[in-house]
């Protein structure tokens, strides 16, 4: 009598429940967009850490209010990721000025990164939860 192997189930690399997964990738991408603002427009670095504090709790507050339960490990490190991404890109441009053109072509490669991330992740949940759309 031979036996059917027990089909492993896919890792689903989305699935959260650790203070870093996949989707701290988007975070921290968030705050390199965030860092590079200043050099690119007309906006000082304090409003664009502002800008990148405040829409961090806003999108935590947004997660808890759809009901997406983190922990609170993963809560401050969703906060936290993209405060260094930013620190570090705004530190790293002072130090390493780059051309207005240069710069518009990493912006656009990191927003298409974040894009893909947030895709991705958007798509893996929905496989996960087959009644989300339902």
């Amino acid at each position: 009598m031979d036996e059917i192997p027990e089909k492993k189930p896919k890792r689903d690399w989305w699935k959260r429940g650790r203070a870093f997964d996949l989707w701290s990738i988007p975070h921290f991408l968030y705050g390199i967009l965030t860092g590079i603002l200043p050099s690119l427009a007309d906006i000082s670095l304090f409003n664009a850490l502002m800008l990148t504090i405040v829409l961090a709790v806003l999108w935590e507050w947004y997660e808890k209010l759809i009901g997406i339960k983190e922990t609170a490990l993963n809560i401050a490190a969703d906060f936290v990721l993209p405060i260094l991404a930013f620190t570090c890109t705004s530190f790293l441009l002072r130090v390493y000025p780059l051309h207005p053109n240069d710069l518009l072509v990493i912006f656009g490669a990191v927003v298409f990164l974040y894009a893909y991330t947030n895709i991705s992740g958007w798509l893996a949940y929905r496989r996960r939860n087959r009644a989300f759309m339902h």
